[in-house]
């Protein structure tokens, strides 16, 4: 697969206009404040995943402006004919958010299988060491990729948990029939929704253990696990009566808290080796090459999943990063993904083992073209025509 354009308008401080990108790698240069994380957070959008700055697409809508819209014109080499080339859309306003194939509305889900990226930023950084809510959020792509299912039956889950959540909320006597029928839908979706997690996390430690290696990682012994109030392994029914038995074993306390304390929205995701938390160990440095190799296992995953080569977004991504594993995860990048850097320093990819590709500088919102970058697997160096247009 491969973004050959983006098209934005009204979108942060993005210019209007084409913007064209190289099949392979694309480095994106500028000072702080220019634009360069807008443009990523562009390319997630338009390709129907969550924006990894905001939970209110309105706040992407320039100001005076009413709505953004974002065209993506896609190669899928390995499409049938007919689908093979075309432009993803998305139109963002207040309260809306819709999806388009060639000027047909489609779902986000479909969005994101035409155009599969993985993104990197700075939210990522603390994936071990910060809020479980980021890890769930990293297995639950996993979980999507792996399963098309998966994001109707978590969105089920919500709903009903939300719903649930309502009426215990409510100070007072509440109807236990309506109760009981909200718990029947959390406990339907809810064990599917653990099935598909652990079913994900035993597909992405393989792939983790093996990214950890290639990246010289010191921790050996990998293990993904998912700390849950429900059983280790077993069938989706088996965890949906599981969780029938926690709701039951809980609600007198749910009531006395007005909210949901059993599920999988509690749940979190834990590296351990040799049994440990890998987070109480490593240092800030090996718990980021940790994070790299995550990255490369969840291109992997997803490569496998949809049957076509996911592009990589990398946002500031020689920020912080030891340059000797930074090297080590270009150099286990596969062949065939299309890559987004963005850094402040043209340099940037200086002696790491990337493929060819364009240097865009981004000033004020516009992006342009500043030269190439010659380096390549297997050799080094940077060849930037200063002024190329």
């Amino acid at each position: 697969m491969e973004i050959t354009s983006l098209t934005p308008e009204g979108f942060r401080n993005l210019a209007g206009g084409r913007i064209e990108f190289h099949p392979q790698l694309n480095l994106v240069v500028g000072d702080n404040g220019q634009g360069k994380t807008n443009l990523l957070e562009a390319l997630a959008l338009v390709t129907g995943r969550p924006s990894f700055r905001t939970a209110d697409v309105a706040e992407v809508v320039r100001a005076g402006e009413p709505r953004s819209v974002l065209a993506a014109r896609v190669r899928r080499p390995e499409a049938a004919p007919a689908d093979r080339d075309g432009v993803l859309g998305a139109r963002l306003a207040v309260g809306t958010r819709e999806q388009f194939w060639n000027g047909e509305r489609v779902s986000r889900l479909s969005a994101s299988r035409r155009a599969p990226v993985v993104f990197l930023t700075g939210r990522d950084h603390a994936r071990y060491t910060g809020p479980p809510a980021e890890r769930r959020r990293a297995l639950d792509r996993a979980a999507q990729a792996l399963d098309p299912a998966y994001g109707r039956d978590l969105a089920a889950y919500e709903r009903a948990r939300a719903a649930k959540t309502r009426l215990l909320s409510i100070r007072g006597r509440f109807d236990a029939d309506e109760l009981a029928v909200y718990e029947d839908a959390l406990a339907e979706a809810g064990g599917r929704v653990a099935a598909a997690r652990r079913a994900a996390a035993r597909a992405l430690e393989r792939l983790l253990c093996r990214s950890a290696a290639r990246l010289h990682s010191p921790f050996g012994d990998l293990h993904l696990e998912l700390a849950s109030d429900l059983p280790e392994e077993a069938p989706a029914e088996v965890l949906s009566a599981a969780l029938r038995a926690r709701m039951r074993e809980r609600g007198p306390e749910e009531r006395r808290a007005g909210r949901c304390l059993a599920g999988p929205h509690r749940d979190d995701v834990v590296l351990t080796s040799a049994g440990t938390p890998v987070a109480a160990r490593a240092s800030s440095g090996e718990n980021r090459t940790l994070v790299l190799a995550w990255t490369l296992a969840e291109l992997a995953l997803v490569a496998d999943a949809v049957a076509s080569a996911p592009a990589l977004a990398f946002d500031d991504f020689d920020s912080e990063w030891d340059p000797g594993v930074l090297a080590a995860f270009a150099e286990a990048l596969p062949d065939d993904a299309q890559i987004f850097l963005t850094s402040a320093r043209p340099d940037a990819v200086r002696g790491l083992p990337l493929p060819v590709g364009v240097l865009l500088r981004m000033a004020g919102g516009r992006l342009l073209r500043e030269g190439i970058l010659g380096a390549g697997r297997g050799a080094v160096g940077l060849r930037a025509r200063v002024g190329e247009r």
